[in-house]
């Protein structure tokens, strides 16, 4: 992901900024009568524009995307890097551009083009690196924006590994090279991708061999791992931290000796001290040789306890890990499972493809009573429940009016999760933004999941809880009825700081 800066924030609602001249009531009238005047010898200057190299720079847009990424728990950093991306001058199209060649955009539009012409650079000067091994060149070399200190992770979360510096990327001294088997253990590791070859490549996703550190969810201690390349001369690179206070943090080995395209591998150990729970720490990891400093920012939130956010099956039965961030008694509980209720309609097809809300043309209002004490609903619509290639929009809102939740893919597999929803009579709105005819058959699935046991999942867990260490939940199943979507949760107790139930879907054949 790429992101935009600059020392102005101002943007309009559709990512591009039009220079306009702005007049008054009075003095527009004044202009039109001296106009009326004078006839053809009316006449105006126009002032040369003063440009100011003066003005401290880059900061982070204020319209631009934050980490951390949900994706993979938190253990993935993004953003990757931050580019210039406001109020940039570049060549556009004249239709729905006031007939002009040039304009001032912003947005991701303006820094990738950035980004990516610097990676064609950076090819072209380098042949034999992988678009990866580029990635982290622009990564290990920039510089940081003027947000706050580099150590903070709301810093870190808003430029990543920084601001992209050209000269220094072109010679990074060390690379984070990954590769397509890479990615797919990633995918395997953070369970987006099942397949039978996963157990073989699966790895935390932590460890994906990136050029910054993030996890999300670290139990007591973790170490994660990383590979390097030296892309430059022979050299010794020795490795340094600032920052991730409240941590104890080991890097071994401590120094690299590499020839010219030697790879090696290293760890950083993280133990938790002092640092708050569920809250994210910040820090830097150099290498340095004396020449090339090769940096990877680096972000960690201790939990209490690491589990999955959900699991899924179909009736049988079903064991996750969690790892412990204490030594105590531990304990977890069933919560449902409760079956969906559904509701069939008919939605006509949006002729403005306009935004999901209340008032969008040709849209199903479903209302949804939430009762006091629901710990978590979901609202969802699935593609094999629709009658055709459509594209359905989701969107709920509260009783007050106030939007708590959309969804908007390019398929109808939507869904809205509400953790703790307050209760009221709810709005989901059907939204159809693209059906393959007039209108599109649908069955929205709804469910109301509260603290009571409904005594359908018996959830075995060890007793106690040893820091660092690894247990095992298992779930069993009895009495669902056959083709029914269940959803359900397992809750924890036995220290502060606790993670959100363990969403559990089961969907019985």
């Amino acid at each position: 992901m790429v992101m935009y800066n600059s020392p102005d924030s101002s943007l309009n609602a559709d990512f591009h900024f039009v220079p306009t001249v702005h007049v008054n009531q009075a003095s527009g009238l004044a202009i039109k009568a001296y106009i009326a005047a004078m006839g053809e010898s009316a006449t105006a200057a126009i002032s040369q524009a003063t440009v100011l190299y003066n003005v401290p720079a880059p900061f982070t847009a204020s319209f631009s995307s934050r980490g951390p990424l949900r994706a993979g728990g938190g253990d993935l950093l993004k953003p990757d890097v931050i580019a210039p991306g406001q109020d940039v001058l570049a060549g556009v199209a004249p239709p729905g551009n006031a007939g002009r060649l040039f304009n001032l955009y912003s947005g991701t539009s303006m820094s990738s083009p950035h980004v990516a012409g610097l990676a064609a650079l950076f090819k072209d000067l380098h042949p034999d690196w992988s678009p990866m091994a580029i990635k982290s060149a622009l990564m290990t070399s920039a510089y940081d924006v003027l947000d706050g200190p580099n150590t903070n992770p709301l810093v870190i979360f808003r430029q990543g590994a920084g601001h992209v510096n050209p000269m220094a990327g072109a010679e990074p001294g060390l690379v984070f090279d990954t590769g397509w088997n890479d990615w797919l253990g990633f995918l395997c590791g953070t369970g987006q991708l099942i397949a039978s070859y996963c157990p073989l490549i699966q790895i935390d996703p932590s460890d994906l061999n990136t050029a910054s550190i993030a996890i999300g969810d670290l139990a007591g201690e973790q170490t994660v791992k990383r590979t390097v390349t030296n892309v430059g001369p022979a050299g010794t690179y020795e490795a340094s931290y600032t920052g991730m206070t409240g941590f104890d943090v080991v890097i071994t080995p401590a120094s690299l000796e590499l020839a010219e395209g030697e790879s090696a591998d290293f760890e950083v150990a993280f133990t938790r001290t002092t640092a708050a729970l569920n809250a994210y720490t910040g820090g830097q990891l150099t290498w340095t040789d004396g020449t090339h400093n090769v940096r990877l920012p680096m972000v960690v939130r201790p939990v209490a306890l690491a589990a999955p956010a959900s699991v899924s099956g179909t009736g049988d039965p079903l064991s996750y890990k969690v790892t412990f961030g204490y030594t105590g008694s531990f304990t977890a509980a069933a919560r449902g499972l409760v079956a969906a209720t559904t509701f069939a309609g008919n939605v006509l097809d949006d002729p403005t493809d306009g935004a999901c809300s209340l008032t969008t043309p040709n849209a199903v209002l479903v209302p949804v009573t939430v009762a006091a004490g629901t710990t978590y609903a979901r609202f969802s619509l699935f593609d094999d429940f629709t009658d055709g290639n459509d594209d359905l929009d989701l969107c709920v809102f509260n009783s007050a009016g106030t939007l708590v939740g959309s969804s908007g893919s390019g398929t109808s597999a939507e869904e809205v999760n509400l953790l703790n929803p307050a209760a009221g009579v709810y709005t989901v709105v059907v939204h159809g933004w693209g059906t393959d005819g007039p209108d599109a058959n649908f069955t929205l699935f709804y469910w109301l999941l509260d603290s009571t046991d409904a005594g359908n999942m018996t959830v075995t867990a060890p007793a106690a809880a040893v820091l660092g260490e690894t247990g095992t939940i298992d779930l069993s199943f009895s009495g669902l009825a056959a083709t029914t979507k269940y959803l359900g949760s397992v809750a924890y107790s036995g220290a502060t700081g606790m993670p959100n139930p363990t969403i559990v879907r089961i969907d019985t054949p």
